[in-house]
Order: structure tokens, then C-alpha cells, then sequence
């Protein structure tokens, strides 16, 4: 079904002089704030004036990590670790491990909470600046009983909730569990809307499920309402990898509740968004945390209807895209696709742009990815398979690069989980995948492996 989100009332088609040539560049008008750039790229250069498909990439670019990492924000994090029965052994001292590792990262400026939990909830450390006793005291959970994973995480979100003096820090509740949440809240509809109240008092959360039993709806749910990163980890070792990784987004990052709108012309349809996200009922598609050095990307087709007026230029799209910045000060940057018309012969002609069909293909995989995990749920396991396999042989002719390359390797781990019969574990695997390409995010093998 095709969708809209938004139309201008103005017309699409604008008379402009005639060059005579359709420009090399040109196709993306930016604009800029400071470093941030705002970007709009279609994938090819023109548009036919009988009608046309396109496909176009939006994208935010931010300045590069290196000058920010050096004089980063302070963090305040609540490290909300689950000691229930089932993380008793090597999860657990692996867990603890972890996070005696990013407490030995954090300055004298940071703050840090740990609480564990099981049927019930114990704050380990209170908030407070990283020292020795804090890892003392990390070496000291025991595993227990059962699993009070949305109390778990309100302790640690009411600890950077009720202490003062973080105004100029980032806050985030990191979340790790292998189980199912038994006790109190469970649902993923009674504990989201929690979560994003918190994202809107700039605490945000990310979520690790750890194995393959765990609740990985409820996890999804909350890592999107928290504005955080999703993981999945069959291997605990990748912990500390993955603390670190979370330490290092929050110190680059530059601001949050990062929203983008796009507002299509007169005889254009946005025909689909191949990023696996859905706008919301204000048209507004939300990507949480803006981190120096990231390419925050939506990836869109667009459907234009033959010219009826004899124009040389048309404006096919309009892009808003809206933040807080690190003082909780609105910013905002607005972009315009504008391309000129040619005849059906000469758009034939006309080169397509690899950056773009790139991009479209790694998110095109990614929704391939959630056709995968309803095939699981209706136990349709051919259709699981064979979306894994559209998605790899859609990237067979296409020229490589280090990200086409990392996805064919995680299609290759997917389809062999498939054949092994690993479904529940594929399922994780799939949603934690399709979730951060979605975002522009990291992402990682089934061990919870990243480029880091």
C-alpha cells in the first residue's frame, strides 16, 4: 500500500530558467547549522516528465568524533542488572565484569548507579562518582529467583530522575536481562509508555538481551520508546565490548529526540519508507540520540506523476528534521529535493547513484528482516528462509563496500540459524538488526560482535 505522510498545498512544479543540461551535482540542496548538515540525494539525477519511481536517501551528517571525544560531556548512567536465577554463573560474573570495566572508564566528573534485580530490587550503589568501593561492590551481586525487569529498570531510572546536579550530563538507564519479566509491569503496552516519559525528561534507555529466552517484544519496546540502542548477546564475553560502546555514544552525543518529517509536493506519492520504522500519527519518524560522527539515514521511494506543466525544475520533497541540543535548546534544519525534468529517453539514460542504492538495499534487507521474524511467529519457515535469501541475493551484483560486506556475513548467520532450526534465536537476532539499520545504528552479529 502506498503511504503518505504529508502534501504541500503549493505546487510541485516550479518555472525556472532553462540551462539546457542536467547538472553532475546539485541534487541534494543543504543546509547547515554549525557542522550539522542535512542532505537529500536521489538516486538519479533528473526526473522523466512522463512519470517516474525514485529513490532517495535523506540524511543528517554530523561533525566527525575526534574533536568532540576530547572534550566530551560527562555521563550519568544506571547500570539495571538482572541477578535473576537463570544468570547465575557465567552471565552473571561476565555481567559484573562489564560493568566494573566502564566504571573504571568514567571520570571523577561522571555519576553511576548499579541496581540488580530478581523478585525484588536492590540498589547496589547510589548514584555517585566512580571509585573503588563502586567496583567493590559491582563484584558483590549474587544471582536469585525471579525476574522484576520493569522495577529493575524504574529504580535506576528514578535514580537519575531525583538527583540533582546533572543538568549538563547525559543520562541513560543501560538495562541487561536473559529472561522473561515475571514480576510486576510485563507488558510491553503498560511499561513503553513509562519509558518515554522518562526519554522526555532526557533520561533514555538502551536494552541487552542476553541468550535466547528473553523477552526480546518487551525489550524492542522500550529501547524505542527510550530513544536507546537495542543488542542481542549469545556470548557474555561481548559484554564489556558492548558497556564500552554505549559509554562512548553517550559521550559523542549532540543531542536528542531526533525527529525527521517529510512533506511531499503536488503529483508526488511517498510511495514507501524502506527504513523498518513507521511515522507517527503526526507524520513525524523519530531516531532518538544525534552522536557526533553518525549518519542518521532514511531511505524512501517516491512516486511522480507525468508533468503537466512546461517547467525546467520541480521541488519533489521537503524535509524537516528536529532535535534538542546538549542544553535542551530546539534545532532544527529543513532540506529540499529539487531536480530538474527530462525526456523519458534521456532519464533511461541517465546513471544511478551506488551511494544511494546502497543504502536502499541494507534497509530494503532490514525490512526483509521483519518479513523473516512474521514468518517464525505464523510458523511459516519457508517464508523466514527465503526472505533471508531475497535480502542476500539482492546484494549480489552490487559494487562492495565494508557495510555490504558486513551484511552479507549477517544474512550468511542468519539463513545457517534458519537451517539449524535456531528460530527463537533468529528472531532475536533479526529484530536487534533490523531496529539499529533502521536508526543508522551499529550493528551486530548473533555473539553480539560489532566493528568496536
Amino acid at each position: 500500500m502506498p503511504c503518505v505522510l504529508r502534501t504541500r498545498t503549493q505546487p510541485i512544479r516550479r518555472p525556472r530558467p532553462n540551462t539546457g543540461a542536467i547538472p553532475d551535482q546539485g541534487q541534494a540542496m543543504e543546509t547547515r547549522i554549525t557542522t550539522t548538515v542535512l542532505s537529500t540525494r536521489a538516486e538519479k539525477a533528473a526526473v522523466s516528465r512522463e512519470g517516474c519511481r525514485l529513490d532517495v536517501v535523506v540524511q543528517l551528517t554530523t561533525p566527525p568524533l575526534a574533536p568532540l571525544a576530547e572534550q566530551r560531556r560527562p555521563v550519568a548512567i544506571a547500570l539495571v542488572i538482572d541477578r535473576s536465577g537463570s544468570m547465575a554463573g557465567r552471565k552473571l560474573e561476565a555481567a559484573c565484569s562489564a560493568a566494573q570495566q566502564l566504571v573504571r572508564q568514567l571520570t571523577a566528573a561522571d555519576r553511576v548507579a548499579v541496581i540488580s534485580f530478581d523478585q525484588s530490587v536492590r540498589t547496589v550503589v547510589p548514584l555517585m562518582a566512580p571509585d573503588a568501593a563502586v567496583i567493590e561492590q559491582i563484584g558483590r551481586i549474587r544471582s536469585g529467583g525471579q525476574t522484576a525487569l520493569f522495577d529493575g529498570w524504574r529504580a535506576g531510572m528514578e535514580a537519575l530522575q531525583q538527583a540533582p546536579g546533572l543538568e549538563g550530563h547525559q543520562k541513560r538507564v543501560l538495562l541487561l536481562t536473559d529472561g522473561q519479566a515475571n514480576v510486576g509491569l510485563c507488558h510491553r503496552s503498560d511499561v513503553a509508555p513509562w519509558v518515554g516519559q522518562a526519554r522526555e525528561q532526557a533520561i533514555s534507555t538502551s536494552c541487552i538481551g542476553l541468550g535466547d529466552t528473553y523477552q526480546e517484544r518487551l525489550l524492542t519496546a522500550m529501547a524505542e520508546a527510550g530513544d536507546g540502542n537495542l543488542a542481542h548477546l549469545t556470548n557474555p564475553e561481548q559484554l564489556e565490548a558492548l558497556f564500552t560502546a554505549e559509554l562512548e555514544g553517550l559521550s559523542l552525543c549532540l543531542g536528542r529526540n531526533l525527529r525527521l518529517r517529510l512533506d511531499v509536493g503536488q503529483g508526488c506519492l511517498l510511495r514507501r519508507i524502506h527504513n523498518p520504522i513507521e511515522p507517527d500519527a503526526n507524520g513525524w519518524i523519530r531516531l532518538g540520540l544525534l552522536q557526533a560522527g553518525a549518519r542518521p539515514t532514511l531511505a524512501i521511494q517516491l512516486d511522480v506523476e507525468p508533468a503537466v506543466e512546461a517547467v525546467e525544475l520541480c521541488d519533489l520533497l521537503q524535509v524537516q528534521a528536529h532535535w534538542l541540543d546538549g542544553d535542551d535548546a530546539p534545532q532544527q534544519l529543513e532540506g529540499v529535493l529539487r531536480l530538474p525534468l527530462v525526456s523519458q529517453e534521456q532519464w533511461l539514460a541517465l546513471a544511478a547513484d551506488e551511494e544511494v542504492q546502497r543504502e536502499v538495499l541494507l534497509q530494503k534487507a532490514a525490512r526483509q528482516r521483519r518479513s523473516a521474524m512474521q514468518g517464525i511467529d505464523n510458523g511459516d519457515i519457508e517464508t523466514t528462509r527465503s526472505s533471508v535469501q531475497a535480502a542476500l541475493f539482492s546484494l549480489a551484483d552490487v559494487k562492495s563496500n565494508p557495510d555490504l560486506e558486513q551484511e552479507r556475513q549477517l544474512l550468511g548467520e542468519l539463513l545457517d540459524l534458519i537451517s539449524t532450526n535456531k528460530l527463537s534465536l533468529a528472531r532475536k537476532v533479526m529484530g536487534t538488526q533490523a531496529f539499529m539499520r533502521a536508526r543508522g545504528r551499529k550493528l551486530r552479529d548473533q555473539e553480539g560482535r560489532g566493528d568496536d
